[in-house]
């Protein structure tokens, strides 16, 4: 029995090769026909809700800035900037949440990150169990959401 077809291949095409390309048509036309009516039954009269703008705390315009002030601002903010862009795969801080393979890492007062373990990531030292307020540094690959894939843990005594 020959499964493939075609016109001028001098391959034969039988009545079950037949079924199957129409069966294959069918499905995909069905296919097609619900992805195009799932887009078209969005409710036109709704818009999409605006963002809510965020009242960041500023100076009055008039306001004169020391120089070296401004230069030690900007530093600071260099320093900051270049830290979460060196840091992007790795992380420490404390344990605040575990569960099985998520983790949640408070880094600062108020930053957190979300840890995300797998069944081949490693946590160091060999046999310990992760415990909310523990210390740890974590290094794996980081995500677009800015959380971490986390393939190293080392808990910190």
């Amino acid at each position: 029995m020959t499964v493939a077809a075609g016109r001028g291949t001098g391959i034969a095409c039988g009545a079950f090769c037949k079924r199957m390309i129409t069966r294959f048509v069918a499905f995909g036309a069905l296919a097609l026909s619900i992805g195009f009516g799932a887009g078209a039954s969005a409710d036109p009269q709704t818009p999409a809700p605006s963002p809510t703008p965020i009242n960041l705390p500023t100076l009055p315009p008039s306001t004169q800035i020391n120089p070296y002030v401004k230069l030690g601002i900007e530093l600071l903010t260099g320093i900051v900037k270049n830290r979460i862009a060196t840091d992007a795969n790795a992380s420490s801080g404390q344990v605040t949440y575990f569960k099985r393979f998520e983790m949640q890492v408070q880094t600062s007062a108020n930053g957190y990150r979300a840890i995300h373990l797998h069944q081949g990531t490693v946590i160091n030292p060999r046999g310990e169990s992760l415990q909310p307020g523990q210390r740890v540094d974590v290094s794996g690959v980081a995500q677009a959401d800015g959380s971490l894939d986390a393939n190293v843990i080392t808990i910190r005594q």
